[in-house]
């Protein structure tokens, strides 16, 4: 009888045992799916999830670059570019210092934050409305690696994943700017290439060399880009190559400067 009784109360908190653990918020995982997994994958892969809950704790970056770019027909080399994102804004600064073929040299900064844009004679100084731009540069912020990954889990069930070949293809809609994203994913769960159509515009950004480029005392185990090149229309507009990286959420803000928040 003690066996039997025994059992019997072995059976009952076995049973019993997981209401008890779902009252407590220990909830069972949903199961996997092919989109859940690969955004796993890719978020893991560029050290996106941080603490014990494997949550995606990115949220400002900053990467200093060079290269060239091409505006209006007209060709630039790039002496320093300077990447500002806030993906909770969501926002970005583009710092942008660059010589023309005649060796004339300019700067160029460009701002978006919310459904502002604007242009700046230095960072938060000389506003001047760029209303026309907001949506294009909303799309360069969703169609960063680590932008992919937040707007796609936003995207939810209308997010796709496709794969053949040992290659991933993600696509979703950004229905705040109507615009659509396909992101191409390799077989090491690295994110080399993404197209981003808004109305008869296509954006197609590849992205190469990942790694941690914080500095050596400095590493965050964050894998961002080194090489970035960019298209529109099929025609190159930035080929940059990245110098450093913060990764460690710098303070980045880019409040609407209030000129450009009577004027919208």
């Amino acid at each position: 009888m003690r066996l039997k009784a025994a059992a019997l109360a072995a059976l009952v908190a076995a049973l019993t045992t997981p209401v008890i653990h779902a009252q407590r918020g220990q909830m069972p995982k949903p199961p996997e799916t092919p989109l859940s997994k690969t955004l796993y994958n890719v978020a893991d892969t560029m050290g996106m999830l941080r603490e014990g809950q494997e949550q995606d704790r990115i949220a400002t970056i900053k990467y200093w670059a060079a290269g060239t770019m091409m505006v209006n027909g007209q060709s630039y080399k790039i002496t320093s570019y300077v990447g500002s994102v806030n993906y909770l804004a969501p926002g970005m600064r583009a710092d942008i210092t660059r010589t023309d073929a005649q060796g004339k040299s300019e700067r160029v900064i460009e701002v978006v934050s919310g459904k502002s844009a604007w242009n700046e004679t230095k960072p938060g100084e000389g506003a001047s409305a760029a209303a026309a731009t907001t949506n294009m540069r909303l799309l360069q912020i969703w169609m960063l690696p680590e932008g992919v990954v937040k707007a796609a889990t936003a995207a939810g069930p209308a997010a796709k994943v496709v794969m053949q070949a040992g290659t991933t293809t993600l696509s979703f809609p950004i229905a705040s700017i109507n615009a659509t994203i396909t992101a191409t994913i390799d077989s090491k769960n690295f994110i080399t290439q993404v197209e981003g159509r808004m109305g008869t515009t296509v954006v197609t950004t590849a992205y190469s060399d990942y790694g941690d480029y914080n500095g050596a005392d400095y590493l965050s185990d964050v894998m961002f880009p080194k090489h970035i090149v960019q298209k529109i229309g099929g025609v190159t507009t930035l080929d940059i190559t990245l110098t450093k990286t913060n990764t460690y959420n710098p303070y980045v803000v880019m409040p609407v400067p209030d000129s450009i928040a009577q004027k919208g």
